[in-house]
């Protein structure tokens, strides 16, 4: 049986853009000014959608469109408006392309190809722990960036099938323990969610041309008291996490509910919830309550192993998800790091491997945008419960969205104003954040930290360093505890995962 916890959501964050403190930058970027403030493709997109296959946010969503307005309802915390926007752009972005089967964001570049170095493959097994670099998991990142507030997380070792199968896909962490490389399509999360972190093409050139995927550059920027980022306006970041879901019987997966006061400290992550669904690819049982497990070969933290969990559950077809199937085309594109961590993802969730005729459904997505310079935060995940809660209100009306953008809840996190006693919002993501944080944490309490360089101490970037350790703090990139800091725009995947080119040259 699961154990019960609480997942409070969250989100609306929490500072007046009226009093946004804005630290001095690098330089005035030209290109600012000439980003129009339409959806439409720009020259540049055009030609990079006839070379790279590359396919911008559609129109008819609002990106990039009424910004003064968008900022108006910031300032006033006008929750109807932002949260209007915010659903728009996650239904957007999710919209499908008939040419590659997948949604449009599957054509974006990810950050495996903006922090590439120069030897960017997995090695062999027998060269592999002189000449490959570490490699951490996303979760790992996290909570790095997060020393004193991370709870005590389940052990995900590698099945023994995947590293068979796939040896070349191995890479290991900083312990020197061995963990999944990332691929070009999916990146490794460290437990059984499938991610893919997709970049705007705007965001992936500046990455490169600036060559802000080397350490030395953040480090040249530190020493020449950089205090921010200058990036551009049409940047856009993804994380986007896939649930493995067989091609028969019934698949489970939990979902979350509020069964704890936000006081709860442990961890919170979906292997201890209380509820599940099970998918049925055929319909078949669509409507009916049948018996579903989920959760092999996992450990709890002390390395005790997890057992399997069985119960009841309701059943769900696919049209209740946004889905896609493993096709053969597919398969063959993918790497086998790619390979690797799908079929880990689905041995860990339901027993056995994955292949074409398998399918990946969306259970959570982080869509942040920079049309403010506060940028914008919006998060989803599914629920069984969708119109019920804040977390499904000021759904817009979208007649041209295709799929079942309206059978998920999302908590926004804007720059509107604070609360009555100076803090955050709790902002968490039950599916990303609650596998790294407790309860009581904030989305834009910990991105507007992210900076370099890194570490536990004094005069470091982290969620809870000791500058500045409040969770809930309404902390802006001028506050105090910043000061030092080259702050890297709300975006960890910079410091994250930027390359120590010292070291690989």
């Amino acid at each position: 049986m699961f154990r019960n916890v609480l997942i409070i959501m969250c989100c609306a964050l929490i500072f007046s853009c009226e009093r946004y403190e804005e630290p001095a930058v690098e330089k005035s970027k030209e290109q600012q000014s000439k980003v129009s403030e339409v959806g439409s493709m720009t020259v540049e997109d055009e030609l990079a959608v006839k070379s790279n296959g590359y396919i911008p946010f559609p129109d008819g969503y609002g990106y990039m469109q009424d910004l003064k307005l968008l900022q108006k309802a910031t300032d006033e915390g006008n929750r109807d408006y932002i949260r209007q926007h915010a659903w728009a752009l996650f239904a957007g972005i999710m919209q499908p392309s008939k040419e590659l089967g997948w949604p449009l964001w599957y054509s974006w570049p990810n950050t495996h190809g903006a922090f590439q170095d120069s030897n960017p493959q997995p090695v062999g097994e027998k060269v592999r722990a002189k000449t490959r670099k570490s490699h951490s998991t996303i979760i790992q990142n996290n909570l790095a960036n997060a020393p004193d507030v991370d709870t005590k997380a389940p052990i995900y070792d590698i099945p023994e099938a995947v590293s068979k199968q796939y040896p070349d896909a191995i890479c290991h962490d900083k312990k020197g323990n061995p963990t999944i490389c990332d691929g070009p399509h999916f990146v490794n999360n460290g437990d059984i969610l499938i991610p893919t972190e997709s970049l705007s093409m705007t965001a992936m050139k500046e990455i490169r041309n600036d060559k802000l995927y080397l350490q030395s550059t953040l480090d040249k920027k530190h020493a020449d008291k950089v205090t921010m980022l200058d990036l551009d306006k049409k940047w856009i970041v993804t994380k986007h996490m896939y649930w493995p879901v067989k091609a028969e019987g019934l698949t489970g997966i939990p979902v979350w509910k509020n069964n704890f006061p936000v006081t709860f400290t442990g961890y919170a992550g979906y292997e201890y919830w209380d509820t599940m669904v099970a998918v049925d690819p055929s319909g078949t049982q669509v409507g009916q309550t049948a018996d579903v497990s989920f959760l092999y070969g996992v450990k709890d933290n002390s390395g005790n192993p997890i057992p399997t969990v069985s119960t009841e559950a309701q059943v769900y077809g696919l049209d209740s998800f946004y889905f896609h199937q493993i096709t053969q085309d597919d398969w063959d594109s993918f790497s086998d790091a790619d390979k690797a961590i799908l079929s880990a993802a689905s041995y860990w969730a339901n027993g056995q491997s994955i292949g074409v005729g398998d399918y990946l459904v969306t259970i959570a997505m982080h869509v942040n945008t920079k049309e403010l310079k506060s940028w914008t935060m919006q998060s989803v995940w599914w629920s069984d419960k969708p119109n019920e809660g804040q977390y499904a209100g000021n759904r817009p009306q979208l007649p041209q969205a295709q799929g079942p953008w309206q059978h998920y809840l999302l908590t926004d996190s804007y720059a509107v104003p604070a609360n009555l006693d100076g803090k955050v919002d709790i902002a968490v993501n039950p599916y990303i954040e609650g596998v790294i944080h407790p309860i009581a944490t904030s989305c834009r309490n910990c991105h507007v930290r992210a900076g370099w360089p890194t570490g536990k101490v004094a005069g470091t970037a982290s969620y809870q360093n000791p500058d500045c350790p409040g969770l809930l703090d309404d902390i802006t990139p001028g506050s105090d505890c910043l000061k030092g800091l080259t702050l890297t725009d709300y975006l960890w995947i910079i410091p994250d995962r930027a390359v120590d080119d010292t070291v690989s040259k």
